[in-house]
C-alpha cells in the first residue's frame, strides 16, 4: 500500500502517539520534580499529599526502573508514530507493539507500587488511559492495520 493511500485511522493513531509523547515528556518532568521533592506539600490535605509522599519515599532502584521504562515508552511512542505515517513494518508495527508491551508492564509496576504504598491505591484515570491506549494499540496494529504497514 502506498503512502498516498494510508488509512485515516493509521494517521489518527500516529497523531495520538505524538500527543501522548508530549504528555509523557511533561509527566517525566513532573515525576523527577516530585521525586526530588521540589513540590511544597504544606498546604495540601493528607489525601493530596499521599501520592506525592509515596513517590518521594520510593526507593531509588524502583524510581529508576519506572523512570527508564517511561522514557523508553515515550521514545517508542514518537518513533512508532513516525513509522505509522511512513507505513513502516519495523518502525511502525514493531516499535508500536514494543511500546504497548513496555507501557503495560510499566503501568502494572506503577499500580502495584502505589497501591501497596498508599491508602486509596494508585489506580486513577491516568492509569486507566495508560492501560487502555497500549491495549488498543496492540489490537489495532495486529488486526486493523496489520496489512497497511508494509514499507
Amino acid at each position: 500500500m502506498n503512502q498516498e493511500k494510508r488509512p485515516g485511522g493509521l494517521t489518527a493513531l500516529a497523531v495520538i502517539n505524538f500527543v501522548f509523547f508530549g504528555f509523557s515528556i511533561i509527566g517525566l518532568l513532573g515525576l523527577v520534580i516530585t521525586y526530588v521533592g521540589i513540590i511544597p506539600t504544606e498546604q495540601m490535605t493528607e489525601e493530596q499529599r499521599a501520592p506525592i509522599e509515596a513517590l518521594q519515599n520510593m526507593s531509588l532502584p524502583v524510581f529508576i526502573s519506572i523512570f527508564l521504562l517511561s522514557v523508553t515508552a515515550s521514545v517508542l511512542l514518537l518513533l512508532s508514530g513516525i513509522g505509522y505515517l511512513q507505513q513502516k513494518k519495523i518502525m511502525g508495527w514493531g516499535l508500536g507493539n514494543l511500546y504497548a508491551i513496555i507501557s503495560i508492564v510499566n503501568s502494572i509496576i506503577s499500580i502495584l507500587f502505589f497501591t501497596s504504598e498508599m491508602a486509596g491505591g494508585g489506580f486513577t484515570i491516568s492509569t486507566i488511559i495508560d492501560l487502555i491506549y497500549p491495549v488498543l494499540t496492540l489490537f489495532l496494529l495486529n488486526t486493523t492495520f496489520k496489512d497497511d504497514l508494509t514499507n
